[in-house]
């Protein structure tokens, strides 16, 4: 009997082990399945998930496209750190605009060509005292920071206009520069550099030590979060090529956010997978 007990859980063993491997496998097409079969759903640590891809036939058209390089996945010219299919979003590194007591004024250029900045996600942000920053773009936006000569007046997690100052962003604005302006008769040692920046407000919060030092100087980027859609006319209009419509089955199409052109894809209520599959790439929206 304890034989045939060892046998069996042998047995069992082999089975699971056999199953394992040939799991291992089987083609990316099931309902996990990020990227198109064959095709690299990774780019150091972020998932590329479709309809974006790396190399050739592996996105949906070219504004789907993601560069990797030395793992750093790039969208043109914009790092990429996060895709977010079912919110139809996309999340970069942008840089920040920065003026010092002793040095010039450097000010930020963004383009994210068909995909728009989140209006919702996002807030224009400014550090520093007897600061003036402003958004060069289509409409003009800007704003000013209180006096705090005494860094007594701040208070972390306050971005109130003592030292810190946010504001909403209009939607649509797909490119903008961003500069940051000083009193040049002011030189105060707890604030040697005033900063602003477009911004993932969820991801920033205010700390009085920003007043001294914010991303090293300056040098470092924040997080934006950005809208992006398939195509550029209505549902309705796009369904009606059945060659080009990106929804797969058991989808329905939904518009895209911040009044941007195109349209997104979701899984129908009680199906889940990733909307933009079809039945030969598999991954599809499939019932849960």
């Amino acid at each position: 009997m304890a034989l045939l007990h060892v046998l069996l859980r042998f047995q069992c063993s082999v089975l699971l082990l056999w199953l394992q491997l040939a799991s291992a496998q089987l083609p990316n097409t099931g309902s996990g399945a990020i990227a198109k079969p064959e095709c690299q759903d990774r780019c150091g640590n972020v998932s590329i998930p479709y309809p974006f891809g790396i190399g050739d036939g592996c996105f949906l058209g070219e504004m789907f496209e993601i560069k990797c390089n030395n793992s750093e996945p790039r969208y043109g010219k914009l790092n990429v750190t996060d895709i977010a299919v079912l919110d139809g979003q996309m999340t970069v590194a942008t840089f920040i605009a920065s003026t010092c007591s002793d040095q010039e004024t450097f000010p930020t250029y963004f383009r994210s060509g068909k995909l728009t900045v989140s209006n919702t996600k996002n807030k224009f942000i400014s550090i520093g005292c007897d600061t003036w920053a402003y958004i060069n773009s289509s409409p003009w936006i800007g704003e000013g920071c209180s006096d705090c000569s005494k860094n007594e007046v701040t208070t972390d997690g306050s971005c109130d206009g003592m030292g810190c100052c946010e504001t909403s962003i209009p939607p649509g604005i797909t490119e903008y520069n961003v500069t940051v302006q000083r009193d040049p008769s002011k030189n105060l040692s707890f604030n040697p550099c005033n900063y602003a920046f477009v911004g993932e407000k969820s991801s920033f919060r205010f700390s009085s030590s920003y007043l001294q030092d914010f991303k090293n100087y300056g040098s470092g980027r924040v997080p934006v979060v950005l809208d992006w859609t398939v195509g550029y006319v209505p549902c309705k209009e796009a369904a009606r090529n059945v060659t080009t419509y990106a929804c797969g089955p058991n989808t329905v199409c939904t518009t895209g956010n911040n009044f941007a052109p195109g349209y997104l894809c979701k899984c129908e209520t009680g199906f889940a997978g990733n909307p933009y599959f079809n039945l030969t790439t598999g991954g599809y929206c499939q019932g849960t």
